[in-house]
């Protein structure tokens, strides 16, 4: 896989890029400069986002090591695009591709089909760890470096991606919308996946329900009363959590569990863009914990 160095990073994304100790520091810097923040809620939210980027360093080889196998949903997902039935190359952009898990499925499940395409992620040590299993069938795909959280903060992510416009047959996003704080956010990075679709083509997200699970749940309430304490952070919003990992101390990532209208209400906003084609649940032991969408684009 082809190693491409990100974009430069915008000065008002100094909360995001600095480290989890002193985003606080850095958020308040950024409204006093009259930076580009729009208020506390964003303030907080690229406070979040620097806690998620130090936790995925800190833990990438641990991380990776638990995150192998396949996700049920990708097996449905082959499914409802009709991929496996089709033979010409396949173009792909992964948006947030951890260890490269997806890009290994689709050769494992796609034999002798040509990939190729994007593999975009901020966080090195966690794609070098799914680069040790790289293959053959990998070896046209492009890895970018680019942090997608900056880049939406800054309005400019379609943009930032090296992928052209319409240029995909399929665009995904896998374990990474519930890092997205803001409805805005998660727009924006819908809107920038189907830039990348050539029409007729597809966009799949998965989207985490973590409160389905009573454990889960349990877990996700006590360590987020855990860490607002220890870190002085105020009350989030509806949905919003910090989860930890294993018997890691002092770091925490955030994770928004996704309700039925909050995924209602995205879908509406890019309905001038692209088509639903299908909604599952699947992935856990409940086979639950996430909601799939696909989308066609029009």
């Amino acid at each position: 896989m082809e190693l491409r160095g990100g974009a430069n990073r915008e000065q008002a994304f100094a909360v995001a890029s600095s480290g989890a100790a002193c985003a606080a520091d850095a958020a308040e810097d950024l409204v006093a400069s009259g930076g580009a923040a729009r208020g506390a809620e964003e303030v907080l939210a690229l406070r979040l986002c620097a806690l998620t980027g130090e936790f995925y360093r800190a833990n990438a080889e641990s991380f990776s090591q638990t995150r192998q196998s396949p996700w049920q949903g990708w097996v449905r997902l082959l499914e409802v695009v009709g991929l496996a039935a089709k033979q010409k190359p396949l173009r792909v952009l992964d948006l947030a591709c951890g260890n490269l898990r997806f890009e290994r499925y689709l050769a494992d499940a796609l034999p002798g089909r040509m990939l190729s395409g994007w593999a975009v992620d901020n966080c090195d040590p966690l794609v070098e760890a799914g680069e040790r299993n790289e293959s053959d069938a990998l070896s046209r795909m492009s890895f970018q470096n680019l942090d997608a959280i900056e880049r939406l903060f800054a309005g400019c992510l379609r943009e930032a991606l090296e992928a052209p416009d319409a240029s995909c047959d399929l665009a995904v996003s896998f374990g990474f919308m519930h890092h997205v704080p803001l409805e805005r956010w998660r727009v924006g990075l819908l809107r920038a996946l189907i830039a990348k679709v050539r029409p007729g083509g597809f966009v799949a997200v998965s989207f985490w329900r973590f409160l389905n699970s009573d454990k889960l749940a349990r877990k996700a309430k006590e360590t987020t009363i855990r860490a607002r304490a220890e870190l002085g952070i105020p009350e989030l919003p509806p949905n919003d959590y910090l989860l930890g990992w294993q018997d890691t101390q002092g770091l925490y990532r955030y994770c928004h569990h996704f309700d039925e209208p909050e995924i209602e209400r995205l879908l509406a906003m890019v309905a001038d863009s692209a088509d639903l084609v299908s909604r599952f649940e699947a992935d856990g032991k409940t086979g639950n914990l996430n909601e799939y969408v696909v989308l066609r684009v029009k």
